[in-house]
């Protein structure tokens, strides 16, 4: 994936809001694993989940505007959402609600230390039986919880404005080292990032703060394979923070294309912490400047595509272990 121009927080809504008769609805549902889980990420743990930092959450803004198109960006604190999560959630969000696919939105903050979402990822892991259950069970209940959360965000349009502004935060880094041997990671300083920070604000007719949509391209992997405990990373400290800076109002985070991104320095919940305040406070920092309106009329695509792995042979994987 290839960094670029942060828009990509604004693809489904641009151009959407119209300022007369514009209504938007909120949601949020707790996705956390009710008890120990493998955490996704990382191939080395060699135990479940133990404890929870952040609760981890799935959060919905339903938008319609004066033409009555209707869409929903649902944002999670999950490593990602696999296909037959997504196919299914869309398939009864179509039934249920008559939001087609292209107007349904799925992101995940690509958090380390949130569950395993059958079946990505599946092969990195050695479950036993109780985790296997645990595992699918959440995936289960996670399809359930989406569907769920989207009729609630539909069930709660009301008149609202819709703002856009950017700001910057720069810790994340490239973690593509270019070496002798090849690429490996670390931390490349003079390699591309993106600190874009783009915040979406949702207020209601007075000019209260309902909603703040804000990205940013850095994976969230500031916790390393040796944590333990169910977190949200700097995303999930960076929602609790401008919750509390604005209280009332939801905070959603949207991953954008930082690929090629780590946080750096990382490894602690300090670490956690002081990224999750930085974000958190530059999105405050946005909301309370200028903001431009964002302008009629809804428009939305999808597309899958298909890409194929190229052959790789048993004697390649076992030449690229000698060689590391």
């Amino acid at each position: 994936m290839t960094l670029g121009k942060q828009t990509a927080l604004i693809g489904v809504f641009a151009a959407m809001t119209l300022q007369a008769g514009f209504h938007a609805g909120l949601a949020k549902l707790d996705i956390t694993p009710p008890g120990p889980i493998w955490l996704s990420g990382y191939a080395g743990r060699t135990r479940p989940s133990q404890g929870v930092s952040h609760r981890l959450w799935a959060k919905a803004l339903a938008v319609e505007d004066g033409r009555r198109g209707k869409a929903v960006l649902v944002t999670t604190d999950l490593i990602g959402l696999p296909r037959n999560v997504s196919d299914i959630v869309a398939a009864r969000v179509l039934k249920e609600y008559g939001i087609d696919r292209a107007r349904l939105f799925l992101n995940s903050s690509h958090t380390h230390a949130g569950p395993v979402v059958r079946p990505n990822l599946m092969t990195m892991y050695f479950l036993d039986e109780p985790q296997k259950k645990a595992v699918e069970d959440y995936a289960v209940k996670l399809t359930e919880d989406l569907v769920a959360v989207v009729g609630a965000a539909l069930g709660d349009l009301a008149p609202a404005r819709i703002s856009i502004a950017h700001g910057k935060t720069g810790f994340a880094a490239n973690r593509r080292v270019r070496t002798a041997k090849g690429v490996s990671f670390g931390v490349e300083n003079s390699g591309p990032v993106d600190h874009d920070v783009p915040v979406l604000a949702v207020r209601d007719g007075s000019g209260k703060l309902r909603a703040a949509l804000f990205g940013y391209a850095c994976h969230n992997t500031t916790l390393g394979g040796d944590n333990y405990q169910i977190s949200g990373d700097y995303a999930g400290a960076a929602q609790l923070e401008l919750e509390s800076m604005q209280p009332g109002a939801m905070a959603m985070f949207l991953m954008l294309t930082g690929a090629d991104q780590n946080p750096n320095p990382r490894g602690t919940m300090a670490h956690v912490e002081q990224y999750g305040k930085a974000l958190a406070t530059e999105v405050n920092r946005v909301l309370s400047g200028v903001m431009k309106p964002v302008k009629p009329g809804l428009r939305a695509a999808y597309q899958s595509v298909e890409l194929e792995f190229s052959p790789h042979t048993r004697e390649q994987f076992e030449q690229e272990l000698k060689t590391g």
